[in-house]
C-alpha cells in the first residue's frame, strides 16, 4: 500500500487513517471519523486538531485516559512525526511526511559541567542561578523524567516550605525561553503529564 504524502495515523497493521484538515475524533461512538472497538475507550475519548499547519492531541475528559509516547496526557499536545498514541488497546503511530525533516531534529545543546557554559545550536545561553540549577539536574537525568519534588529540592535547596507547582511551572517557561528555537511547542524540554519534566536528547 502506498504510503500517503498528508498527515495520517498507522496502525498496528500497517493501514493509514488520515487525518482532517480541522477535527478528527477518536473513541468507540459510531460517529468518531475513527472508531476504537474497545470497552475501555470513552464514546468521544480524544481528537486531533489542526491548527495552523500543526496538529494537536486533546483528551475529551475520558474514563481512562489518552497516552502519549507512554505518558498520559494531561493537557493538549503538538503532535510530532512518529510520536504513539495509545487509548485502550489500540495503539496509532502519527505520521506527518512533510514535517518529518523539520521535526525529527532537535537542537544541538553542548554543556561544559565544569564551567556551567551552555550553547544551543552553536549559540552560547546565559541562565540564572535558578534556570541553571534546573537545568544541572535535567541535564544529569537527561531522557528521564525529574520529578517534581526532584527539582523542588535541586533549584531552592534554601527553602524549607513547600514549592508550589506554578513556581516550577514559571521557571520551566522561563527556561524553555531561552532554550527552544519555538517555546510554545517544546521539543527539548519536555512535561510529562502529573509527573515532572524530562529534557529530551535523542528521539
Amino acid at each position: 500500500m502506498e504510503t500517503p504524502r498528508l498527515p495520517h495515523l498507522l496502525d498496528p497493521l500497517g493501514n493509514a487513517i488520515l487525518l482532517s484538515l480541522s477535527l478528527t475524533v477518536l473513541g468507540r461512538a459510531a460517529g468518531c471519523q475513527v472508531i476504537i472497538a474497545d470497552r475501555a475507550a470513552s464514546r468521544r475519548h480524544a481528537e486531533i486538531a489542526g491548527e495552523g499547519g500543526a496538529y494537536i492531541l486533546r483528551d475529551l475528559d475520558s474514563t481512562n485516559g489518552t497516552w502519549l509516547n507512554g505518558q498520559r496526557l494531561g493537557e493538549p499536545a503538538h503532535l510530532r512525526d512518529g510520536d504513539l498514541i495509545e487509548i485502550g488497546s489500540a495503539r496509532f503511530i502519527f505520521r506527518d511526511p512533510d514535517a518529518t525533516f523539520a521535526t525529527t531534529r532537535l537542537p544541538r545543546l553542548v554543556y561544559d559541567e565544569a564551567t556551567g557554559d551552555l550553547w544551543v545550536d552553536r549559540r552560547p545561553v546565559q541562565l540564572s542561578p535558578k534556570q541553571h540549577a534546573l537545568f544541572a539536574l535535567l541535564w544529569a537525568r537527561r531522557d528521564q523524567v525529574c520529578g517534581k519534588d526532584e527539582i523542588a529540592a535541586a533549584v531552592w535547596p534554601e527553602c524549607r516550605g513547600e514549592i508550589y507547582d506554578y513556581q516550577i511551572e514559571s521557571l520551566v517557561k522561563r527556561l524553555r525561553a531561552k532554550l527552544e528555537p519555538n517555546p510554545a511547542a517544546p521539543a527539548l524540554l519536555l512535561s510529562a503529564a502529573g509527573r515532572g519534566y524530562r529534557l529530551a536528547t535523542r528521539r
